[in-house]
């Protein structure tokens, strides 16, 4: 293992840059923004887990309201009445299994759309809203793989991951800040303000923002794997989507460090080891 990692110029030019961005937050994507801190750490109580939460969750979901609003006017929604219904039942049956686990609300409200465009990839905006793309409909290959997307998008909500991920991000983000500040306070090191900045983006980036990600994908897999065992589906299901979606997307993804997810195989692999480990089946 080498003791000294050397970072060229060019190298150091386009290392991640995190900025504050209310668009970036409402969408989900990690950055911070100008909401009131109100807690520190918390237990989360369905997965045990102690997590940073420094933001009112009800805010965050009242201005995704406005994203969500936009997104749905400004993409196609499928109009194959079969494939509506289709993703609803699935759904329904996904989300009743979370209930079942105590994990969700059974009466609450959700907000669950099917966008027409070939994006193989779903998601979940604070506020109960979800949202699936055709494409990744027309990859899985029957309700079971569905109910494992649909599970882990329920599984990003129980985990409250927008509201822990946009915590970590402006709490690194205030540190990196006040970094900056002593370096340029610094003589000495205000010389290379530059390069300690880019140093600092990327540690941030890579140590600490992105593995948050993956960790998170990885919650949200098992979560989702409970709720469809609840629910009466397969979930060996959930291990046959991952492989498809790492044939899907072969050549194509960055090394795992780069990525805000895991690699699909070793989310497999992962899922494999719950499943068995859990007594859902054997594999």
């Amino acid at each position: 293992m080498a003791d000294l990692v050397e970072f060229d110029s060019e190298v150091l030019a386009g290392a991640p840059q995190v900025r504050l961005s209310r668009r970036a937050l409402i969408t989900g994507i990690a950055a911070g923004t100008v909401f009131p801190f109100i807690s520190s750490c918390t237990t989360n109580p369905a997965t045990g887990a102690s997590q940073l939460i420094l933001f009112d969750e009800a805010q965050v979901a009242s201005m995704a309201a406005t994203a969500w609003t936009d997104m749905k006017s400004q993409t196609p929604v499928v109009s194959n009445t079969r494939l509506k219904n289709q993703v609803l039942n699935v759904w329904e049956r996904t989300s009743a299994g979370a209930a079942k686990a105590g994990h969700i609300d059974p009466n609450a409200n959700w907000d669950v759309a099917v966008f027409d465009t070939d994006d193989v990839n779903a998601f979940v905006m604070p506020g109960n809203r979800v949202g699936i793309y055709r494409g990744i409909t027309e990859l899985t290959e029957n309700d079971d793989q569905l109910s494992s997307v649909l599970g882990h998008e329920t599984g990003h909500v129980v985990g409250r991951h927008a509201a822990e991920r946009l915590s970590v991000s402006t709490a690194a983000q205030v540190g990196l800040m006040a970094g900056q500040i002593a370096v340029a306070q610094s003589e000495e090191l205000s010389k290379y303000g530059t390069a300690i900045g880019a140093l600092g983006g990327a540690a941030m980036q890579f140590g600490v923002i992105l593995p948050y990600s993956r960790r998170h994908e990885l919650e949200a897999d098992k979560l989702g794997v409970d709720y469809m065992h609840n629910a009466g589906y397969d979930t060996r299901e959930s291990v046959r989507l991952w492989e498809l979606m790492a044939a899907q997307s072969q050549g194509q993804r960055p090394a795992e460090f780069m990525s805000t997810h895991p690699d699909p195989l070793r989310r497999a692999d992962e899922l494999k080891r719950y499943i068995n480990a859990k007594g859902y089946a054997l594999m």
